[in-house]
């Protein structure tokens, strides 16, 4: 995984229509069943070198010093820029930043969260796991 470039604006990522997600946009999470008609599912995958925390009802990721961490994403595709717009704005407002990475041949845009505390580590790295569905 190569780091490409980091989004602090919501307009900046649209256009990028590939996304890995980690908690409530997954298939099955709150967020992804309001907007299900415009996320199309490609496939999951585990993330290497990535840290996975609860804020209660929302989970957030950070960059792990620790290359074995991990967590489970799904990577989906946005149909409609409106939406692109509406969800990176949701995902912005409530603290977390927009991170272009490289997957193989794959550039696909993370949401991790700008203001780390002392949360609960979810060990597992799944947060449909650990959210119980």
């Amino acid at each position: 995984m190569i780091a490409v470039g980091v989004f602090k604006i919501f307009d900046v990522i649209v256009g990028h229509t590939l996304y890995a997600f980690y908690g409530s946009l997954r298939r099955g999470m709150r967020l992804h069943d309001q907007f299900t008609n415009d996320l199309d599912y490609l496939y999951s995958m585990w993330l290497n070198g990535y840290d996975l925390f609860s804020l209660g009802n929302y989970p957030y990721a950070l960059e792990s010093t620790d290359p074995k961490h991990k967590i489970l994403v799904e990577v989906m595709m946005i149909t409609d820029p409106e939406i692109e717009k509406r969800i990176s704005q949701i995902e912005i407002d409530t603290g977390y930043y927009a991170k272009e990475i490289q997957l193989g041949n794959e550039r696909i845009i993370i949401f991790l969260f700008d203001f780390p505390a002392n949360n609960l580590r979810i060990d597992s790295g799944d947060w449909s796991i650990f959210f119980g569905h």
